[in-house]
């Protein structure tokens, strides 16, 4: 990783931590390098590739189609987005859904669905809703509890931009990787802490947090179980209720075959380092080290998972979908530098656990000496 590359990833952790405390002054900081570090990069970047759509593609970046291009010249011609009327072409937020799908580890394990242009979707909650047979009472309980309807225009979620002339100055191509990068960068950390511990209060539910409490709109984090070790003994206890299905107010336990790779277990940076990675680490015959789970687990860190703790569930059971209004507007809500203009991307989202017992909030075990 080179010291830019760096750089730059440090800026993004400084962001979703002042995204996740809270503090409005250090968001607009932390927004400000991050934003920054990409634009530099890129304008430099730019300087020193070949502007021919054939070399631009040998190294990864799709040429624009022509709604695309004529787009990001009017707003190059206008001297930024402010009074472009035109409406940002969807096959531009198309591929930030992509980007954010193959790039971030934790989206590309949920049910995570572009939603744009659409206010309702229907969700499965994880059971087999086919039958052989006559339609029978228990099978309707299957159907009527079988899938949820989300609102996904519920919850607005900006990504801010900050646009310097120089940046203008590159053309359409690179003044689209710029505002794919920011918006990619800059939604996974809002999505990321939204899925881990959003509290409901116009935000997402978070997968450590109480679906079924609510005070004052806002969803407590649940009460943490022990885990007492990385077993199998234990990781198979915990596989055993994964593949039980209960809905509310049904009696009925539904069943379903669950792979351990479909199961992510998410832990703070630090703790993966403290108390995992000790734990799942041994020592084999040629005295080299082995670090891994005895089950497929897919191990995460987010620093929006509290210390001491670890989030685990099936991945598909968290629903998010995220829309675009497809309008870049000026914005006077974060103020940055004086020579750039900000500008924000309004997308809308919403997503919960499919059941309060979706995902189960632990105390790690502390490492053995």
């Amino acid at each position: 990783m080179t010291l830019k590359q760096l750089k730059t990833k440090a800026s993004s952790e400084a962001l979703l931590k002042a995204f996740h405390d809270g503090s409005e002054t250090a968001f607009s900081d932390a927004m400000a390098s991050f934003a920054n570090d990409i634009q530099a990069s890129i304008i430099e970047e730019a300087k020193q590739t070949s502007s021919d759509t054939a070399v631009l593609m040998n190294r990864g970046q799709k040429p624009l189609t022509s709604q695309e291009t004529k787009y990001y010249n009017e707003v190059v011609n206008n001297g930024g987005f402010d009074g472009v009327e035109t409406l940002v072409p969807s096959t531009v937020f198309e591929r930030v859904f992509e980007d954010l799908e193959n790039d971030h580890g934790l989206l590309s394990k949920i049910e995570f669905v572009n939603t744009t242009g659409i206010s309702e979707f229907i969700t499965s909650r994880g059971v087999n809703t086919a039958w052989w047979g006559k339609l029978t009472d228990a099978f309707k309980e299957v159907l009527d509890n079988g899938f949820d309807v989300v609102n996904v225009k519920q919850f607005k979620l900006s990504g801010y931009i900050p646009v310097s002339k120089s940046m203008l100055l590159l053309g359409p191509q690179w003044l689209d990787r710029y505002v794919r990068t920011v918006l990619v960068e800059s939604l996974k950390i809002g999505l990321e802490d939204a899925i881990i511990s959003g509290d409901g209060n116009n935000k997402p539910i978070g997968m450590i947090n109480d679906i079924k409490t609510v005070t004052e709109g806002v969803h407590p984090v649940k009460t943490a179980e022990d885990l007492a070790d990385f077993t199998p003994k234990t990781l198979g206890e915990i596989m055993s209720r994964f593949s039980k299905v209960k809905f509310d107010g049904v009696e009925t336990t539904y069943y379903r075959n669950v792979k351990p790779e479909d199961v992510i277990m998410v832990v703070n940076p630090s703790d993966y380092w403290l108390k995992v990675y000790p734990a799942i680490t041994t020592q084999i015959m040629d005295g080299s080290y082995r670090t891994g789970l005895p089950l497929a687990f897919d191990i995460e860190t987010s620093v929006a998972v509290p210390e001491g703790k670890a989030v685990i569930g099936v991945g598909r059971d968290y629903f998010m979908g995220i829309a675009s209004a497809l309008k870049i507007e000026t914005s006077d809500e974060v103020k940055f530098i004086d020579d750039q203009r900000v500008y924000a991307a309004r997308q809308y989202a919403n997503g919960q656990p499919k059941s309060n017992d979706s995902f189960v909030l632990f105390n790690l075990p502390d490492p053995k000496a």
